[in-house]
């Protein structure tokens, strides 16, 4: 910053725009014009050093969360903020994550701090954070008050749709002082979205349902990713008008539904689900299992809030129109979680 800042004559930095010194102040006609910027943007320095880098934030349950300044040790309690985070390269200044954060690899070097539920004080504290980030399902109100209590900074995200989870990446982004890392995040998933958008416009929307287990059976209604998905991805979710978030259904409200695509979720990666594919295999009657449309999705993809739930989305889209997708789109992230 500083090489660019001198480039500049010491005349603008960050959001602060300075007006040029008189000449005479300047020293100008004598030979020390640079001396005099020299000296000015030293001041400025100390300025901004002093003033500039507090901020204040309201997360999103409405809390108002204060930095004194760019957090340097971050702690996540959340996998779908320790993906965000990573994405937008900050890495190396997360010092702490949960148990669950299992993406990307590197997430797996970092300290431990608890479960998603049950994160440990203590081990937060060991960790000397400037900036703990978590999601509102984890229901940690107690918890939170006791950080912030301490004069631990607290921010909380609350995504409820593939919309809400780009404006989480942006608060997260403010919140960490690195609104163009995440800008460069959201772009990216905003061109895919619109590229898969392309590809399933104009077509047939299916009937789908999403399986979260089979005995009982478990499906996804409103209010969830799954759902949101499946309409962006040219669907009809068979459960939408269910009661609740994730309704029971029996097989015979299946039967009586005739889904036309069945989505299994992994909580493995790559796991092909083969007991379960059989299991469905009984049920001839229903249009997915007489056709073969039963597909695997891992649920990672289609439950966290993070930058691959637009993976997910190209994932369900391709199992509801496999005839749009011939060749792969390039994914938003690379093996390290940044974007390309």
């Amino acid at each position: 910053m500083g090489r660019n800042i001198i480039a500049d004559c010491g005349l603008r930095i960050g959001k602060y725009a300075l007006t040029p010194f008189p000449s005479a102040l300047r020293g100008e006609g004598r030979g020390g014009g640079e001396i005099g910027n020299f000296f000015l943007l030293i001041l400025l320095l100390l300025f901004i050093g002093r003033n500039s880098y507090g901020a204040t934030f309201t997360d999103e349950v409405g809390r108002k969360v204060e930095l004194p300044a760019p957090p340097q040790r971050i702690v996540s309690v959340a996998p779908s903020v320790t993906e965000v985070l990573f994405a937008m390269g900050l890495g190396e200044k997360v010092v702490g994550v949960s148990t669950y954060c299992n993406y990307p690899a590197e997430a797996l070097k970092k300290e431990k701090v608890g479960g998603y539920l049950t994160p440990s004080l203590e081990k937060i504290l060991a960790l000397r954070p400037d900036l703990v980030i978590g999601t509102a399902d984890g229901n940690l109100k107690a918890f939170v008050n006791k950080l912030a209590g301490l004069g631990i900074p607290v921010y909380i995200t609350s995504p409820r749709s593939v919309s809400g989870v780009i404006t989480s990446i942006e608060h997260i982004g403010e919140a960490t002082f690195s609104q163009l890392a995440a800008k460069k995040v959201v772009d990216s998933m905003k061109r895919k979205m619109e590229t898969i958008r392309g590809k399933v416009q104009g077509r047939p929307r299916l009937r789908v349902l999403h399986v979260m287990a089979y005995d009982p059976l478990i499906s996804s209604a409103k209010g969830t990713f799954v759902d949101d998905l499946i309409r962006l991805a040219g669907g009809i979710n068979v459960a939408e008008s269910a009661k609740g978030k994730h309704p029971r259904y029996s097989m015979e409200e299946v039967i009586a539904q005739d889904p036309e695509v069945i989505l299994l979720s992994s909580m493995k990666s790559k796991d092909p689900l083969a007991e379960q594919r059989q299991w469905w295999n009984r049920w001839k009657e229903i249009s997915a299992v007489h056709s073969g449309r039963i597909r695997v999705i891992d649920a990672d993809l289609i439950h966290r809030p993070s930058p691959r739930i637009v993976e997910g989305l190209e994932e369900m889209a391709k199992a509801i129109h496999p005839e749009a997708f011939k060749n792969r789109i390039q994914g938003v992230e690379g093996s390290s979680g940044q974007v390309k």
